[in-house]
This record gives structure tokens, C-alpha cells and sequence, in this order.
């Protein structure tokens, strides 16, 4: 609940407001980020009830692979029909395109903006809600620094940063890769401070690639476009 109402308020601040989302996102990011160190202090909660912190940390048989995972294909199965095979999704990529193309297609720009916030504040507080349940902590500081990590993964995935291309499985893969390396990293006893430098190489070099990719792309449709009109 206080995730859709984080998202609730995040959208309405720009679609009815009309502030910039990014500015927003971040304002309202370190806004939340102090009322939850406000509420906790430097203390941290780690009692939870011990079926939760099993049921995160449960294995699937002899698989290895985490219980949790089910959930995930889940909503992963749900967004993939949601953004790639409805209406709704369509007009999520139109608005990434051009939101007054968009609106004149017939879309509904502001609510469905407003829609995509209060999913992004749902789908972000369950991630909170397993992130202090496998760690058995919950603080006002839980997560710092993975804001850099989660973009990332996301143009490594192939979303674009000016809106309108991108797809989930693209997604899965740059937040594997991401965390993989991570992982890997910490391994060999690489210091965080290196993984984010390396973290924030592969995002410039990701929006680089996709700029260039763009621009190839262009090239491309121009000679293609002049042969049509001169024929």
C-alpha cells in the first residue's frame, strides 16, 4: 500500500502538476529514502517472523533454484502480456515515442502514465519487502547505491533512454549480467567502489551503443527513403 502510494504520488506530480519525471523520481527518491531513516533512526528491525525469512530463502527440491523465482515468472509472464500484447502496452511505447502522436492516436497519456508510476511504486516496495525479509534487516539506508545498478541493467537490456524501444527479456538479461558481475567481482575481493566504476562504464558505453546503433539505423531509412522518391 505504501508503495502504490509513493507511485500515486510520484505520478500526480507529473501528470497533473507537470514536473519533469526524472526530477521528481530523484526529489521524491532521497524524500521517502529520509522519512524511512527518520522513522528507524540507525536502528534495524530484524525480527520478522521466521516463515517469511525461510519462505525467501527456500530452494525449489534439490534445484537450487530459489522459491521466489515462481513469483517472478509470474509477474514477468503478466508485464510481458501486458506491455507487448495489449492496447495498454502499445500505447506505453507510443508515449515513449512521441507523447503528442501518442495522444492524438487515442491514447490516454496522463493515466497511463499515472498507471505505469503506481506499478513502478507496487512492484518496487515488494522488491523492499524481500530485499529486508533475505537479509533479516530492515533499515532506512537498505539498498543505497543500487540505484546506479538497476539503470544499468536496464539500457544494457536495450530500453532506450529517449523512450519507445525496449523489451522485458532484454531486461532479464542486462539485470543477469549486472548482478552476475557483481557477484563475481565481490568474489575475487574487488572493492564496491571498483564494481560501481565498472557498473557505470557499461552504462555509458550501453548509451553510447545504443546512440550509435540509432544513428545506423537512420542511415539506413535516408538512402532508402530518396531511392523511393526518386523512382
Amino acid at each position: 500500500m505504501v508503495g502504490a502510494l509513493g507511485g500515486i504520488v510520484n505520478g500526480l506530480l507529473v501528470t497533473r502538476v507537470g514536473l519533469p519525471a526524472l526530477a521528481v523520481t530523484i526529489g521524491t527518491l532521497a524524500l521517502y529514502r529520509g522519512i524511512a531513516v527518520g522513522l528507524l533512526g540507525t536502528t534495524a528491525i530484524t525480527q520478522f517472523d521466521k516463515w517469511w525469512t525461510a519462505l525467501v530463502k527456500a530452494r525449489i527440491g534439490s534445484t537450487g533454484i530459489p522459491v521466489v523465482m515462481i513469483l517472478f515468472v509470474v509477474l514477468l509472464a503478466a508485464f510481458v502480456v501486458m506491455l507487448h500484447f495489449t492496447p495498454f502496452g502499445r500505447g506505453v511505447f507510443a508515449i515513449g515515442l512521441s507523447k503528442d502522436a501518442a495522444a492524438f492516436s487515442g491514447v490516454n497519456v496522463q493515466r497511463t502514465r499515472l498507471v505505469l508510476f503506481v506499478l513502478s511504486g507496487l512492484m518496487s516496495a515488494l522488491a523492499g519487502v524481500y530485499y529486508a525479509l533475505y537479509y533479516n534487516s530492515a533499515r532506512g539506508d537498505n539498498a543505497t547505491g543500487l540505484e546506479l545498478q538497476v539503470i544499468a541493467a536496464v539500457v544494457l537490456g536495450g530500453v532506450s533512454v529517449w523512450g519507445g524501444r525496449g523489451a522485458l527479456h532484454g531486461v532479464v538479461a542486462g539485470v543477469l549480467l549486472i548482478g552476475v558481475l557483481s557477484k563475481a567481482l565481490q568474489l575475487v575481493n574487488i572493492t564496491s567502489d571498483v564494481v560501481s566504476i565498472i557498473t557505470g562504464v557499461l552504462l555509458v558505453l550501453s548509451v553510447i551503443a545504443g546512440s550509435v546503433v540509432a544513428w545506423a539505423q537512420s542511415r539506413r531509412v535516408r538512402p532508402a527513403t530518396a531511392s523511393v522518391k526518386t523512382s
